[in-house]
């Protein structure tokens, strides 16, 4: 069967990039429960294909401030009274955030950082991914190197992405403005300077001495989810339209579509819709059922970075993001060379508020299929399920 494409958007408009994998893991089906190790998994190829795109960034017009006390961590200010955005609505999101005027990782932190490391070298194992195999190889596609800063990183779509971007867009030289007022996609202006590496030339650079700082962002799969949907289907991006009148069709038995959403401020057109919730996670369910591609933004983060196979420094998380980018920022010295920013988190509703309304929306069969798809993100990266598994409907 001939896969369909599914373009996909990086930040707020088309970004995306054509990526092939084929990552069959064969692991024994359990029934999910409240703990996230013993969520089970789906069977189905997991693969992607993803094609550049293009997003517009505009130019900063207003001062961006922020409060915070020397020697804390990166502090963003969300009130509304201290932080303007740097664009016009319906634009990127962009906030100043501060470093901290001095700062050393504590304790807690390094041995929160080695845990995670040793959870994941013991799961890969458990689940038979510590070795490659003929299905299962390093992918290489979303990796970023800076060998002048010795940095390392595999770009997951919804984890922090936007904001890493202009991190390692500032790396290679790139102006603060250059980056506000160029039409090119921040992965558009990245790949200019960071080649896509092969496999081969990723091992190559792991293997130097001394070794890089190698990291990935991760999230909760879940909220990575909704997180997504959120951006690309409930604020009608203008590729994932394309989609929506088939998915209505197709699944009307699952109730209305639903209200737009604003993106960032701008208001959506009168009258206009997008899928439910439950629409689209069927959608998404159906298409890894056929073998057909998972989208960037949504698929299983362990496939997408393969840290089985990449011994990475730094597993940092989206939900300890401060300290973990403080760590990043500090142990590899680039913290008087970026400034760093908070790109396209979300305005209004917290995504984990949304998360749970949206996901107990959900019949049972859906959130165990969810919980299967994802049951090796879950896993490896000790995320728990739990919060969502006995508030779907019984349909």
């Amino acid at each position: 069967m001939a896969s369909m494409v599914v373009r996909s958007v990086c930040i707020c408009a088309t970004v995306s990039v054509f990526l092939t994998l084929n990552i069959l893991l064969h692991v024994p089906h359990t029934s999910p429960s409240s703990e996230s190790s013993s969520v089970t998994r789906s069977s189905a190829a997991v693969k992607t294909f993803n094609k550049p795109g293009k997003n517009l960034v505009t130019r900063s017009s207003a001062a961006v401030k922020t409060f915070n006390k020397p020697g804390k961590n990166l502090q963003v200010t969300r009130s509304s009274a201290a932080v303007k955005t740097l664009n016009k609505p319906g634009k990127n999101l962009i906030e100043e955030a501060t470093l901290p005027a001095t700062w050393s990782p504590s304790p807690e932190l390094i041995q929160r950082l080695e845990a995670r490391r040793q959870h994941l070298h013991q799961m890969c194992a458990k689940e038979g991914l510590d070795q490659p195999t003929e299905q299962y190889q390093i992918n290489a596609w979303e990796f970023l190197i800076n060998k002048e800063y010795g940095l390392v990183w595999c770009n997951v779509f919804k984890a922090a992405s936007s904001t890493w971007l202009w991190n390692f867009n500032l790396l290679a030289g790139y102006t603060q403005d250059e980056l506000l007022s160029s039409n090119k996609s921040p992965v558009q202006l990245a790949r200019l300077v960071y080649p896509r590496p092969t496999p081969e030339e990723l091992q190559q650079v792991m293997n130097e001495t001394p070794a890089p700082l190698s990291f990935m962002i991760t999230r909760h799969p879940l909220l990575r989810l909704v997180s997504a949907y959120r951006n690309k289907i409930l604020n009608g991006n203008p590729i994932y339209k394309k989609l929506f009148s088939s998915i209505y069709s197709k699944y009307k038995k699952l109730g209305p579509p639903v209200p737009r959403a604003a993106t960032n401020g701008k208001k959506p057109p009168k009258n206009s819709v997008s899928p439910s919730f439950s629409q689209f996670v069927q959608w998404v369910l159906d298409e890894v059922a056929s073998g057909k591609t998972i989208d960037m933004h949504w698929i299983p983060q362990s496939s997408f970075c393969t840290p089985c196979l990449v011994d990475f420094t730094v597993l940092a998380k989206v939900e300890t993001l401060r300290e973990d980018a403080n760590y990043i920022i500090n142990t590899s010295k680039i913290d008087g060379i970026i400034q760093p920013k908070v790109i396209n988190r979300s305005t209004g509703e917290t995504t984990e508020a949304l998360a749970v309304k949206l996901l107990c929306q959900l019949s049972n069969s859906q959130m165990n299929a969810l919980l299967d798809l994802y049951r090796v993100d879950l896993l490896l990266f000790d995320y728990d399920a739990s919060t969502y598994l006995n508030c779907s409907t019984s349909t």
